[in-house]
């Protein structure tokens, strides 16, 4: 085991929609390192802390303001003894925040980033940390000789394969994600009209929260496009869930659609594998994970008519997910695992130690 690590997350709330998942990946930590330093913007309903693993708050939850945290988290790493290297989680502005007390504290720095979405604050992070780690080659929108693709670290014991939903003629596909632009429901909804006008029945359930007022203002453009389209009993738009519920969801659906802008690595599809159900998806990131399947589930981006033939073609072929399920699955278990994903970070922590 490699001793301590301080891993720093936007949110700590296990049962949080859209950044639970991220308490998943201390359980992972956990089981690597000695010790695990959790340094959280916002802390909500921790539940019981595995292994050596302590939590601090910068007080987003009480109400502190973005100066009052940036004080915290400077006190919070400055009080951290013998820590070997933090990882930032999807939050450049915390690595590059952080980069000075590590440099005197002789602590590696690693980001953790898997969005298309570049920004001034990334390039800055991007030259601070020691390493960047990412999901797939493609994800992280700076290549370069510190980035490593490390697989995406899903949970596969908590996503276990259920009986197939049985198929009465009628297509049950399921996206999920926040409604914000970049997961582009627009081509979902599109998608599935152009595949029923092919003769599929198929009927298609959005899951997700919208959590900024751009993004209900998408929400309800969406909901528009559903009734000018005559969708509404083929189409539904409903609330995010917990993560503990996103299996659940799965195991209803016959597959799932991800239409999200390329260079993203959608965890959804891994975790739609891991559950033994087939991702149709656009994004080319997926390529080598989709290869050799005796179905093809990739389409063009942004082409509702490609999604709309992919839809109508999977329908009729009538795929046994039986038989399917179990490859799909062993996909994720070998590359994509939070076991793997947890190791890799090790490895790379231990790597750069080795360096100097």
């Amino acid at each position: 085991m490699s001793p301590h690590l301080v891993f720093v997350t936007q949110l700590v709330d296990p049962h949080d929609a859209v950044l639970g998942s991220s308490w998943r990946l201390v359980k992972g930590l956990a089981a690597v390192f000695e010790r695990v330093t959790v340094v959280g913007n916002e802390v909500r309903g921790v539940p019981t802390l595995p292994g050596d693993v302590s939590v601090i708050s910068l007080g987003k939850e009480k109400g502190a303001g973005s100066i009052a945290r940036g004080l915290r988290y400077e006190r919070a790493l400055a009080g951290v003894r013998n820590a070997d290297a933090l990882l930032a989680h999807m939050c450049p502005d915390y690595l590059t925040a952080a980069a000075p007390i590590a440099k005197f504290k002789r602590m590696q720095t690693l980001l953790w980033f898997a969005h298309p979405r570049d920004s001034r604050r990334l390039r800055l992070a991007d030259m601070m940390a020691d390493a960047v780690l990412t999901s797939l080659p493609g994800a992280y929108p700076r290549p370069g000789p510190k980035v490593r693709a490390i697989g995406q670290a899903i949970d596969v014991d908590a996503i276990a394969p259920e009986p197939s939903a049985p198929r009465a003629g009628e297509l049950r596909l399921l996206a999920l994600g926040r409604t914000s632009d970049s997961k582009r429901f627009d081509v979902a909804i599109a998608g599935v009209a152009k595949a029923r006008e092919l003769g599929a029945d198929a009927r298609l359930r959005i899951v997700g929260p919208a959590t900024t007022s751009h993004e209900e203002r998408v929400r309800a453009a969406l909901r528009e496009q559903i009734v000018r389209s005559g969708l509404e009993e083929r189409v539904t738009i409903e609330g995010g869930v917990a993560p503990e519920q996103v299996p659940h969801l799965i195991a209803h659906a016959h597959a799932l659609i991800n239409t999200t802008v390329d260079g993203s690595a959608d965890k959804t599809v891994f975790e739609a594998m891991a559950a033994g159900r087939p991702a149709i998806v656009s994004n080319p990131v997926f390529r080598d994970l989709l290869n050799g399947l005796p179905i093809e589930l990739r389409f063009t981006a942004g082409d509702a008519g490609s999604l709309g033939a992919r839809i109508a073609a999977f329908a009729a072929a009538q795929v046994d997910l039986e038989v399917l399920g179990p490859e799909l699955r062993s996909r994720v278990v070998s590359g994509h695992s939070l076991s793997h994903w947890a190791d890799a970070v090790r490895d790379m922590v231990d790597e750069l130690r080795r360096q100097g």
